[in-house]
């Protein structure tokens, strides 16, 4: 650019000179001061895009493990006090709050009415004070709800005034989507609902929230599944990189060969387990490697109001559950009900 501050300074030293008329010296001052201000104008764009792309390059995928490491736990050590808190929510932005009156605002209001809840808080900036005093040791199910486009997010919690203090101070750090839309719509046009309280008993609390992910669908939750990582799925490029990271070489046992001698312990080793233990799909008609999903232990869930359904296998059960695999093989004949979606099954194998 500096070449064609020359040539226009030359042109408007010469010129005259040469065709023996002047121009207008107002109109020249336009012309530099235009495109002096257009020049660097064009610059800090191509600056702003240079380091955007850069920034792009350098930036990593999140894998699975660092999404539910960073999806808030909910423990002491990433719980924030209320000074901290108070001055986070200063700092957020607190854009003009929709007309409640007009077109899709309205729908949104509508929504947010016909939501039964035991609490709600209008603009959580503002009813910060409130909404701690009101969930002090307690727990329950909570939503946070978006006035804008009506887009909502569902949790739960033993200790909800501790849960709520690390969804705020998450804000600006965290690349989730709940984060994201505070820090982008603002504090002030969120709605803070407690859905229902309950027992601060870990598996009451998840077992009525998923109840709630059932029910509202939220777009917010990354995860489908209280207390699970079932539904989270990596984008294409997350998956390329992670082919590229544990392909071949870098597989622990890569290009090793098994001696004679290993393979011959080994077989001597299992022939020793299995004729004390029995091999466990023994006798069975149809063997997991086979694909079949009715080759397990039959179970036979037995809700509290006397319904009684069937199940070839604990897989097949947490399928329709939704639910962990633990949840209901460290149930099995325990006589112990577990809360799902917010009915207590008692779970038997088919043979008790």
């Amino acid at each position: 650019m500096g070449a064609v501050f020359g040539l226009f300074s030359g042109f408007y030293y010469w010129i005259p000179k040469i065709v023996g008329k002047t121009y207008n010296e107002f109109l020249g001052n336009v012309h530099f001061w235009v495109l002096f201000i257009g020049v660097k104008g064009i610059i800090q764009i191509w600056y702003y895009f240079f380091i955007c792309f850069i920034m792009r390059l350098l930036s990593k995928s999140i894998s699975l493990n660092e999404i539910v490491d960073r999806d808030l736990k909910d423990i002491d050590s990433n719980d924030i006090d209320d000074l901290t808190l108070v001055n986070k929510l200063n700092i957020l932005p607190t854009p003009k709050a929709p007309n409640p009156n007009k077109g899709k605002n309205k729908i949104n209001y509508e929504k947010l009415n016909n939501i039964q809840a035991e609490a709600k808080f209008i603009d959580i900036k503002e009813s910060r004070s409130d909404i701690l005093l009101n969930i002090k040791d307690k727990g329950g199910v909570y939503m946070f709800f978006n006035l804008i486009n009506g887009n909502c997010y569902i949790g739960s919690s033993v200790n909800l005034a501790r849960r709520f203090r690390i969804h705020l101070s998450s804000v600006g750090s965290v690349k989730l989507p709940l984060p994201l839309a505070i820090n982008k719509y603002g504090p002030n046009n969120f709605v803070f609902l407690i859905l229902q309280y309950c027992d601060r008993i870990e598996d009451v609390c998840l077992g009525l929230e998923q109840h709630y992910l059932d029910f509202f669908k939220p777009k917010y939750n990354i995860l489908k599944v209280a207390g699970s990582s079932q539904g989270f799925k990596h984008s294409p490029e997350t998956i390329a990189k992670l082919k590229i990271k544990y392909a071949r070489k870098l597989h622990p046992i890569f290009n090793t060969k098994v001696s004679e001698q290993q393979k011959m312990l080994t077989s001597i080793a299992l022939k020793i387990y299995f004729a004390e233990h029995g091999h466990h799909n023994k006798g069975k008609k149809d063997a997991p490697q086979f694909g079949f999903d009715f080759c397990g232990t039959k179970i036979v869930m037995k809700s509290e109001n006397g319904d009684i359904l069937s199940f070839p296998s604990i897989n097949a059960t947490r399928k329709q559950f939704r639910v962990r695999f633990s949840t209901i093989s460290l149930n099995v004949n325990q006589n112990k009900p577990i809360l799902i979606k917010g009915v207590k099954w008692f779970v038997y194998s088919e043979n008790v």
